[in-house]
Formats: C-alpha cells, sequence, structure tokens
C-alpha cells in the first residue's frame, strides 16, 4: 500500500517496481504510470524489460492508492521507488512510509483498474544472434539484416526456422505435432534447401519440398506423404510424375507408375480416319494384308508387340490407326455384300 491519497487527489506518478523471481528465475523491470483525479485510474500503463510480467491492478483501500501484483511464484523480491512532478498530492511525504503485505484485494476496494503492459522500442532495435527491428518495418529473427517485412534466417542446416501451427497431441514427442518451416541444407545438387513439413508425435507424415538444381536456376518440387518418402514430382521443364520413384521423368509431361482412373479422357487429335472414305483412297488388296500378316506377325501400319513395350503406345494416335483398318474392314465387307449379292443373282438365272 502508498502514502498516495485518493480522496480528491489529483496525481500523475511515475514507479519503478524492480527485482527477481526465484521460483521462475525471472527478471523484473516495471515502469508504471497513472493519472488519477476524480477518484478515476487514467491511462495506466506499464512496461517491462525483464523477463517476466506479473499482472498490475490499481485500487483504492482506506483512502490510498493500492498496487496490487497478482503473482505467487516463490521468492519474489521487490524495490519500489517513485516520483512525481509536483501535482497537488505528489508531496515528499505522499512518497514515503509504504507497506506490502501478502494479501488479495480488500474487498472495500474500489475504482479497481487493471493496467495493460505497453513496451514500445523507436528506431532501430538489436538483440544480437536472435531478433532485430529496423525503423522501415523490417523484423528479422536470428538475422541483424532483415530484407523483408519479415526475415528468418539460420546459419544452422537442417533447421526448423518456424511453426506454424501446433496441436496439443503428441506435443511433448520429438518436434511435436506441428505444420513447420524446414530449412534443410544446400547442398547436395538435385536435393531439397527447403520444406514445408507436418510432423505428428514428432515423426514426418507429409512435405512440399522445394529442392535446388544444378545451379542458381533449375530448381524443382516434390510432394511426400504417409512417412515423408516422396510420391510426386514436379521437375524444372514442368514435368510432373506420380508414384515414378525417379529423378528422370523423361519427354512426357505427365508419368504415372500404376493405374489410372477416370469416368472421361478426352484426347484432342490433328487428324483422323476419314480419308478411308475418300474417292481416290487405294483399299489395300487381301491377298497383300495376308502376306504382310504372314511375314510380320501384326497388320500394317499397327506398332509390333516389341515397339510397344519400348516406346509405349500413343493412345490418340492408336485409336486412330485402329478406326483406319475399322473403316477398311468396313469397305470390305461392302465390296464382299457387292460380290455375294451378285452370285445370288446368277445362280437364281
Amino acid at each position: 500500500m502508498t502514502n498516495l491519497p485518493s480522496a480528491g487527489a489529483n496525481m500523475m506518478p511515475t514507479l519503478f517496481i524492480q527485482g527477481f523471481g526465484f521460483g521462475n528465475a525471472a527478471t523484473i523491470n516495471i515502469q508504471l504510470t497513472f493519472y488519477f483525479n476524480s477518484n478515476t485510474f487514467t491511462n495506466p500503463k506499464a512496461s517491462n524489460s525483464g523477463t517476466y510480467s506479473p499482472p498490475i491492478t490499481l485500487a483504492q483501500e482506506n483512502g490510498k492508492v493500492v498496487i496490487f501484483i497478482d503473482s505467487k511464484i516463490n521468492y519474489q523480491r521487490f524495490h519500489v521507488s517513485a516520483w512525481g512532478s509536483g501535482l497537488a498530492s505528489e508531496t515528499a511525504a505522499n512518497f514515503a512510509g509504504w507497506t506490502w503485505a501478502d494479501t488479495t484485494l480488500f474487498s472495500e476496494a474500489t475504482s479497481i483498474k487493471t493496467v495493460p503492459y505497453i513496451n514500445k522500442f523507436d528506431g532501430t532495435v538489436y538483440l544480437p544472434d536472435s531478433v532485430t527491428v529496423l525503423p522501415e518495418g523490417r523484423f528479422g529473427i536470428s538475422t541483424l539484416t532483415p530484407r523483408a517485412p519479415l526475415d528468418v534466417s539460420t546459419t544452422i542446416a537442417d533447421t526448423i526456422t518456424a511453426v506454424l501451427s501446433r496441436l496439443p497431441e503428441g506435443h511433448y514427442y520429438g518436434r511435436g505435432t506441428m505444420l513447420g518451416v524446414h530449412a534443410v541444407n544446400s547442398t547436395p545438387h538435385y536435393s531439397p534447401s527447403f520444406a514445408i513439413e507436418h510432423y505428428f508425435y514428432g515423426y514426418k507424415n507429409s512435405a512440399i519440398n522445394f529442392c535446388r538444381g544444378n545451379s542458381v536456376q533449375g530448381g524443382f518440387m516434390t510432394f511426400s506423404t504417409n512417412d515423408g518418402t516422396e510420391k510426386m514430382r514436379l521437375d524444372a521443364s514442368g514435368n510432373l510424375g506420380i508414384g515414378t520413384g525417379t529423378t528422370t521423368l523423361g519427354k512426357y509431361k505427365l508419368t504415372v507408375e500404376g493405374a489410372i482412373g477416370a469416368r472421361k479422357l478426352q484426347v484432342t487429335q490433328g487428324a483422323w480416319a476419314d480419308f478411308v472414305f475418300a474417292p481416290n483412297y487405294q483399299l489395300p488388296n487381301l491377298y497383300e494384308v495376308d502376306r504382310y500378316i504372314k511375314e510380320n506377325c501384326h497388320l500394317p501400319e499397327i506398332p509390333t508387340e516389341k515397339e510397344v513395350k519400348e516406346n509405349g503406345v500413343d493412345v490418340g494416335e492408336m485409336n486412330m490407326r485402329l478406326l483406319q483398318k475399322v473403316e477398311e474392314l468396313t469397305l470390305y465387307l461392302i465390296e464382299q455384300q457387292k460380290t455375294i449379292d451378285e452370285l445370288k443373282k446368277i445362280i437364281q438365272r
């Protein structure tokens, strides 16, 4: 309890509360100000350059101003000093003879006001090897020269530099259950430099990995699931591989190792097999087709089994070739039917 009177008082003191809490091994260095007039605490503020900020409440008790520090951490030591600028209630006698007691506020306390903490640092603030704040609004963590509004740096490879979110389940196992940013490494080539990773009970589940190429460019991305194993890759040329388990995706924009399920697949083609029905189309002689099949064991203009195994099948091109054979077969059937009809007429004569 202070000796600052509250009844009809008019004051604007500044108080310094300094000390140490042995129970939490924390320093306390608080500057407290308030304006008191007409039995009201106006704009109370506290700032703290220590490592512990206990809750502070102002009130009136028995005609005096009371400062209530709501903290029961063991072995806290305080030193309090104060001064005033010379308002009516800021005489020297009112700043002497203050007492303290280990108790809560009296039930008769009035004008109760909770004091908010306000800390502001202008200019450039350096906390060596930890945090830097520049006056132009750049905030750096582990860097003294931030180059962005938020710049998180590290000089240690394989480090989680930022945790974006945590869950309580599994919190005390390894890295816990969290989504974080991982600064992996700058070497070797074609390996992750950074990653956004999901951990559960300290085990990596899934990740988006940002990988470097062979030089300052050539980067690519991989996607991991289950136990952090790569399942998909988007290479530097924009080719996408799913389940391929390889660093080289070849010439295809999409490479899939395994089955693809779809309700509909549309393949665009630059040409189609309608040329078979053109008046000048030379329909292959069936005897020549027969000889070709006996010699090659496949239809003309259709790839062999070996070619398919080595090069795969162009679905659009193959559909056109198969349609071409169907259309040729249709023409053969039409000619055959005409021949049958002519023979029927001869027989009926």
